[in-house]
């Protein structure tokens, strides 16, 4: 008997969870603007990580096509002006340069969608 109210019990409470994620949704993360300006001023200041590197070049991001486009030129940057020490991320003199750049275009960018009325 008391199997049968354990089994009932875990199937009701399994149901319930099936239920609370079909309507409340699972989580998603999402990569915006802000989360690579901080990634892009830790490579500069020669603190970013290598796994936080990896995540952010390895994630298309499939909402935002112009922070995608950043996202690809810091992986074609990576590959010629990256490497590694110590578990950080360090570019070389020019790739610093375009590391910049890409950093200015993008407050540039957080700079237009806050200056935007919203209605």
């Amino acid at each position: 008997m008391d199997f049968i109210i354990t089994l009932g019990l875990t199937f009701a409470l399994i149901l319930l969870a099936l239920l609370i994620f079909r309507y409340v949704g699972l989580p998603v993360y999402r990569i915006e603007a802000i989360n690579i300006k901080r990634l892009l001023e830790s490579v500069l200041n020669e603190t970013a990580t290598e796994a936080g590197w990896d995540i952010f070049i390895g994630m298309p991001i499939h909402h935002n096509p112009e922070l995608d486009d950043i996202r690809v030129q810091c992986a074609m940057l990576a590959l010629t002006e990256m490497s590694l020490r110590q578990g950080l991320v360090i570019f070389s003199d020019h790739g610093r340069a375009q590391i910049e750049e890409l950093l200015n275009m993008l407050n540039r960018q957080i700079l237009q969608k806050k200056e935007l009325p919203h209605d």
